[in-house]
């Protein structure tokens, strides 16, 4: 189901690529990047930090058990998850542009084709992911 979500997100991309070339190119293809002024360290820490917060709500809010005492708990469940986005953004749409959807972020990177080669080591890093997912370049 991972990999469905992020190949669907590069296929996603590359339609929008195809039909709006010029918007895509001129908004960097909807892919994240690190703002001037802060490290990769940085932006790697703000990502897992939100990452761990929207996580840490869903699986509070949807806690089965926690149903069991509370009816009124799946009802409610939309709006701490919600607000725990929307904060997420406002933290970390400064540092990385916010990259708590993973396979959003990387369909739009792959796709954008933003990617630096370290000539020591022979690996891309896709610049627009703060972490810098690699992958082996022949």
């Amino acid at each position: 189901t991972y990999y469905n979500g992020c190949l669907g997100a590069i296929c996603g991309c590359r339609l929008v690529k195809a039909f709006q070339k010029t918007y895509y190119n001129e908004y960097g293809g909807g892919a994240n990047d690190l703002q001037s002024g802060f490290n990769k360290g940085t932006g790697l820490g703000a990502e897992i930090i939100g990452t761990f917060v929207l996580v840490y709500t869903i699986f509070s809010t949807t806690d089965p058990k926690r149903n069991a005492r509370d009816s009124r708990v799946p009802v409610l469940a939309p709006l701490p998850i919600g607000f725990a986005v929307f904060m997420v953004h406002l933290a970390t749409i400064p540092v990385t542009g916010t990259g708590i959807n993973l396979a959003r972020s990387f369909g739009a990177a792959v796709i954008y084709d933003k990617v630096e080669v370290d000539q020591n080591t022979h690996h891309a890093k896709l610049v627009n992911i703060p972490g810098s997912y690699t992958k082996s370049v022949e």
